[in-house]
């Protein structure tokens, strides 16, 4: 071969080679100026909620009330990441509040700017409902972290402390953390002014509207249904610019993973102890050590459900008996007095007909 073919094949390939990269750079800018981004809500910390009966089906007028403020905080935050320059905005239910016919959100009013996650399989919007295809995740709804004073203030469930590696936990915290797998940082919260307060210290870049304040675990004063969604709209729109300028980082906690639950009594905490590889931790407490954040969230759910097995017994046992209709009433005043304020127990919950199989799953209903 010639010098000036050789010459002319190397300019050949180092064009070649610069296409590709340059390519690749644009294909990359592409994927960052139109993020995919998951937004996770939760109903405890939605705007106008403001006892806990919005947030229970058992209770339908209030339960109805609930769903249209999630859904114009939904819609808002939806606004706000839009207008900030999200490409696709994915919706998933992760209150749980029974329904099991629909998701809390009124998918019909949802704005056409984002979709629902339907899927035909169940899964966890804290575990598996989160994989790499996220670019950045909004919560929009949560409430306090177990054992303070914020309204409906718990952690996965009642009166536990849910600490990781000596960070105590809000489910905001379990979120971010699952999503750090993937690379994945959340962005932007709504809530009530003590959950703010309390992501502050382990998220300080964050975006945070507070949308009501909490004047017990049982009473919360919202704001103005106008001045939440503006609060909304307005952090998420902020998100977006500050996430496409690469503002966030995911939020990371070093390997491996030391989980303590503490619990109200001993006999929760020996159900506890009793999933593989738990360990008791004082008179009240658990512990264990996981490799993998996943595989100690996931175990944190055997051991929680284990703890309240007791309690699940003896429900299935006078709901069998024919008189126990009235103690059953009896341990729903008891658990939500207790749970939640020692002034105003619950009325009785009435239950709902058993739900037909499901044929379509929407996170943590």
């Amino acid at each position: 071969m010639s010098p000036r073919r050789r010459l002319a094949v190397r300019v050949l390939r180092m064009l070649f080679f610069a296409f590709l990269f340059s390519s690749g750079n644009l294909i990359s800018q592409a994927a960052t100026n139109h993020p995919k981004i998951l937004l996770i809500y939760d109903m405890e910390g939605v705007s106008g909620v403001s006892h806990y009966e919005m947030t229970w089906v058992e209770r339908p007028e209030d339960y109805a009330r609930g769903r249209e403020f999630l859904t114009s905080d939904v819609n808002a935050a939806i606004r706000g990441l839009a207008a900030g320059g999200a490409g696709s905005i994915w919706i998933q239910d992760g209150h749980g509040s029974g329904n099991v016919k629909e998701p809390d959100l009124l998918v019909d009013k949802m704005d056409p700017h984002a979709q629902f996650d339907f899927r035909d399989r169940d899964f966890d919007p804290y575990d598996t409902g989160i994989d790499g295809s996220v670019d950045a995740i909004v919560c929009i709804g949560m409430h306090a972290r177990a054992n303070t004073d914020g309204f409906e203030a718990h952690t996965v469930t009642d009166r536990i402390s849910y600490r990781i590696n000596g960070v105590d936990f809000t489910e905001t915290h379990i979120v971010a953390l699952s999503a750090a797998r993937w690379g994945i940082p959340v962005i932007m919260v709504s809530g009530d002014n003590l959950l703010g307060e309390q992501l502050k210290p382990d998220f300080p870049e964050l975006e945070y509207a507070v949308v009501k304040t909490a004047k017990s675990r049982a009473l919360a004063e919202p704001l103005p249904s106008a001045e939440a969604s503006k609060r909304i709209e307005e952090a998420a729109k902020r998100a977006m610019g500050k996430f496409l300028k690469g503002a966030y980082r995911p939020f990371y906690l070093p390997p491996p993973y030391d989980f303590q639950l503490g619990f109200q009594n001993w006999q929760q905490a020996n159900g506890a102890a009793t999933a593989p590889g738990v360990l008791h931790d004082g008179e009240t407490g658990v512990r264990y050590r996981s490799a993998t954040f996943i595989e100690g969230y996931r175990l944190s759910l055997d051991a929680l459900r284990r703890s309240s097995d007791a309690l699940q017994v003896l429900i299935r046992i006078l709901s069998q008996d024919p008189q126990g209709k009235k103690y059953l009433d009896q341990l729903s005043d008891a658990f939500w007095t207790r749970w939640l304020t020692p002034e105003k127990p619950a009325p009785h919950m009435q239950p709902g007909p058993k739900p037909a199989p499901k044929t379509r799953f929407y996170g943590d209903n």
